[in-house]
């Protein structure tokens, strides 16, 4: 019996910003380890690209949802997941700082230097409020 699913990688071009890092800098937590969080350099990591139930590609890194597929990129990728099948749609990526301090993630080659802007539209989803054991706390 055979459990693990086939790899595919993804083609995604020269590459992108994935988008929504705003509201995910809790998944970005969670995806780092502690030494990766105080880094100042870029992080490379290995992401897959998956479908959900809405039909937009989400990008996951160890586990955890940590971006969007911006507009620009949507339809071909969701081409690419569909053909992959049960296999998995894969690719590398890096994590970085931006200058506000977000989380950024970096979908395709690695990277020397200046990461680009998300594209407009790739962040619709606002900060996530403060909570203390599922419970929202004031903003201050």
């Amino acid at each position: 019996m055979k459990l693990r699913r086939g790899r595919v990688p993804a083609d995604v071009g020269g590459g992108f910003v994935a988008g929504e890092a705003v509201a995910l800098q809790t998944a970005f937590a969670g995806a780092l380890t502690p030494a990766e969080r105080r880094s100042p350099d870029p992080v490379r990591v290995d992401l897959s690209l998956e479908t959900e139930g809405g039909g937009r590609v989400v990008v996951v890194c160890r586990n955890h949802v940590v971006g969007f597929v911006p507009p620009s990129h949507e339809q071909s990728l969701l081409a690419q997941v569909a053909a992959a099948g049960r296999a998995r749609l894969e690719t590398s990526g890096q994590m970085y700082r931006e200058a506000e301090g977000w989380w950024r993630l970096w979908v395709g080659p690695p990277r020397a230097g200046h990461f680009p802007a998300p594209e407009p539209g790739a962040d619709t989803l606002g900060e996530p409020t403060r909570r203390i054991f599922g419970l929202a706390l004031p903003d201050d």
